[in-house]
C-alpha cells in the first residue's frame, strides 16, 4: 500500500486473501473476475498463488499479465510460456541456507550480524535462465556475499 501511494497513476481496485494456496487464489480470482470489470495486472504474494490466478484466467478468458514471488520451477516455466510476465526471487531456500549459516556461526561463537537483508530480484523473460532449474541444483548464497 505504501509503495502504491508513490504511483498516483495505480489503482489497487481489490485486495483478497489467497490463503498462500492454488486452489483458493484460482477461486478468488473467478469471483473478482465476475465483479470487476477491468482490471490491468495482478500481483499475488507467491508464485503457486499465480498459477491457479493463471489456471481461473486461462478458463474465463482475458490476457491479465500476473506476477507472483518466490521463482519456484513451476514459475520459471509460465514465465518462459509467457503465462507469467515475473516472478520475485525471495525464495525460502535461500533464506533457509543463510540462517542455518548465521546458527552455525552463532554456535561456533562468530559474529552474527543483527540483521542480514537478502538481495531480491525480478525474474522475468530476460533474465530467468539462472533459475530454470529444479530447487535441489540451486545454489545457497555464498556468506561473504550476503553479510557485507
Amino acid at each position: 500500500a505504501d509503495a502504491v501511494k508513490q504511483w498516483p497513476g495505480i489503482r489497487v481496485v481489490a485486495s483478497r486473501a489467497g490463503d498462500y494456496q492454488r486452489e483458493t487464489a484460482k477461486r478468488v480470482i473467478a469471483e473478482l473476475l465476475a465483479t470487476l470489470p477491468r482490471i490491468d495486472g495482478i500481483l499475488s504474494a507467491n508464485d503457486i498463488m499465480s498459477l491457479g490466478i493463471i489456471e481461473a484466467l486461462e478458463a474465463a478468458g482475458p490476457r491479465i499479465p500476473v506476477i507472483g514471488v518466490n521463482a519456484i520451477p513451476e514459475a520459471i516455466d509460465a514465465i518462459k510460456s509467457g503465462k507469467l510476465l515475473a516472478t520475485v526471487d525471495f525464495d525460502a531456500m535461500k533464506i533457509s541456507c543463510v540462517a542455518t549459516e548465521a546458527a552455525i556461526r552463532h554456535l561456533r561463537g562468530q559474529p552474527v550480524p543483527r540483521e542480514i537483508e537478502l538481495p531480491v530480484q525480478i525474474v522475468e523473460a530476460t533474465n530467468y535462465q539462472p533459475w530454470d532449474r529444479p530447487l535441489e541444483e540451486r545454489e545457497c548464497p555464498r556468506w561473504e556475499n550476503v553479510v557485507k
